[in-house]
């Protein structure tokens, strides 16, 4: 889950965003809730067809109900606190370039969600009538893990294992979501539904992916997400951790289009 607002390529990267979904991989998923209750990360990569260098990395740490996003290259931090006690949830979001920081509330990302899906919905294009009320032909192989969601638009595949830590992965799926809504706000993209609807069918079939490949008619090439998952933070992380603390009291905060002028382009990629 990455952060870069104002570039075509980071454009074309809201597709791959829009495959991040709570993730698992093989490797190291210890069972303790000790583990847990010291926080977990996870990392992405994002690849355009059979490139096998990723065009986005991002280390995603969970901490005491706080999310720390960041993207690898060029250098972006959202942090995410999640509604609660009735007020909603928020991200802070970070430009070191410049020191300064601005606010999105979930209040603010939910109605700016509805009037794009109704704005969408009376468009001719049909990708954006699609965009605005998929429908998906769906199937899950539970022998194999596959979840497949069909359509004549755009097509999911996703590797699957089953959810081994529902706690954290629901911590995980609300993040995401509300992350998949901010994305789509700030790159102009189309209605974020498709994405949010592979979301539920993986919390109806308690699976969670381990790769996942979206296709879209008229592209060539597909994108892949991959996923590792670990249930503890390293020592890095903590650090890593309390240097962005120190940066939302340090960073000057300032209005949602001053720090989108501000924001460091994406560097193009070859």
């Amino acid at each position: 889950m990455a952060l870069s607002f104002c570039s075509s390529l980071r454009r074309k990267l809201l597709w791959a965003m829009l495959l991040f979904v709570a993730a698992v991989a093989t490797g190291n998923v210890a069972t303790s809730k000790m583990a847990f209750a010291e926080g977990f990360r996870i990392e992405t990569q994002i690849f355009v067809g059979e490139d096998e260098q990723p065009v986005s990395e991002t280390t995603t740490l969970f901490l005491e109900g706080v999310v720390y996003d960041f993207l690898k290259s060029p250098a972006q931090t959202a942090v995410f606190r999640k509604p609660g006690g009735g007020k909603p949830g928020r991200f802070i979001l970070l430009n070191p370039d410049d020191r300064t920081r601005t606010e999105f509330s979930t209040e603010q990302l939910a109605g700016a969600m509805d009037k794009l899906r109704t704005w969408a919905e009376r468009q001719s294009d049909p990708f954006l009538r699609f965009a605005a009320e998929p429908q998906f032909d769906e199937s899950f192989t539970p022998e194999t893990g596959q979840l497949v969601l069909a359509s004549h638009v755009e097509n999911y595949t996703v590797a699957t294992a089953p959810a081994e830590h529902p706690q954290a992965i629901a911590e995980y799926r609300e993040f995401l979501d509300w992350y998949t809504r901010l994305n789509t706000l700030l790159t102009a993209g189309p209605p974020p539904e498709p994405r949010l609807r592979l979301n539920e069918a993986l919390a109806r079939h308690k699976a969670v992916p381990l790769e996942v490949e979206l296709t879209r008619a008229g592209e060539k090439q597909a994108l892949r997400a991959e996923h590792t998952f670990t249930w503890r933070l390293s020592r890095e992380d903590l650090d890593r951790i309390d240097g962005v603390r120190a940066s939302l009291a340090s960073y000057r905060p300032v209005s949602n289009d001053e720090f989108l002028r501000g924001a460091r382009p994406q560097t193009k990629r070859d």
